[in-house]
């Protein structure tokens, strides 16, 4: 086999593992849920300002995981490219089931795309705080981090109802080369709206870790409330 052959299995083999969604050696499992509710507010300068508030549960949705209030803005500075600043407070807990008040800080960009009814979107997203995944000996309770988003949505004609999907992954920006990617996040759902204000949505979330000790895969259910002022 020469080294170019190699190369090309070796090139084919990390992207298949990179894109499984398969059970991994020692992986653990949970079922959680998630309460979502939300308000925006658009000013005549483009600008979108939004106020969220989530509610989680973990451990089969028994246990209290954490709530976030996220505080965003969001500027339109063409119809196909868009920029957006928040900030979000958490109050979570450890390993040791004790709540801890913590932050995380986010910068977004995102170009969106519309083609024979289906609206297309890639956000990149760079955040610092709170992190869900801490690798003794690079990081500490705050991390630099960036996630990549790509979403579909369709509304169907005539009708209140759209339905949408997205695939999003988790970097680390330092640390053991091979521990730099550590997440994927897969979601489908569908979105009801009730009037020009308000609208429901329900989707399902499948959260796999990678690269990391005794990594989790999480089946999560979010239900989802926004209201426009």
């Amino acid at each position: 086999m020469t080294t170019m052959t190699i190369r090309r299995y070796s090139l084919f083999l990390s992207i298949l593992i990179l894109f499984t969604t398969g059970e991994l050696i020692g992986q653990r499992k949970d079922f959680s849920s998630w309460y979502e509710f939300e308000i925006d507010k658009g000013l005549n300068n483009g600008v979108d300002l939004s106020l969220e508030v989530e509610q989680r549960f973990k451990n089969n949705s028994l246990k209290y995981d954490r709530t976030q209030l996220t505080l965003a803005g969001e500027y339109d500075i063409t119809d196909y490219f868009s920029t957006a600043v928040g900030f979000r407070a958490l109050l979570t807990t450890n390993r040791e089931l004790q709540l801890q008040r913590r932050y995380r800080m986010h910068v977004d960009a995102t170009g969106s795309h519309s083609i024979s009814g289906f609206d297309l979107s890639l956000r990149l997203r760079l955040q610092y705080g709170f992190d869900d995944q801490v690798f003794v000996g690079y990081f500490r309770d705050n991390n630099l981090v960036n996630r990549n988003r790509l979403k579909i949505e369709h509304h169907l004609f005539g009708s209140r109802l759209g339905f949408f999907a997205t695939i999003e992954s988790w970097h680390m920006f330092i640390g053991d080369p091979g521990r730099l990617f550590y997440k994927m996040r897969y979601s489908a759902g569908a979105q009801y709206t009730l009037n020009f204000r308000s609208e429901f949505s329900l989707r399902y979330i499948l959260e796999d870790e990678f690269n990391v000790v005794n990594p989790l895969q999480s089946h999560i259910l979010v239900l989802g409330y926004s209201h426009s002022l």
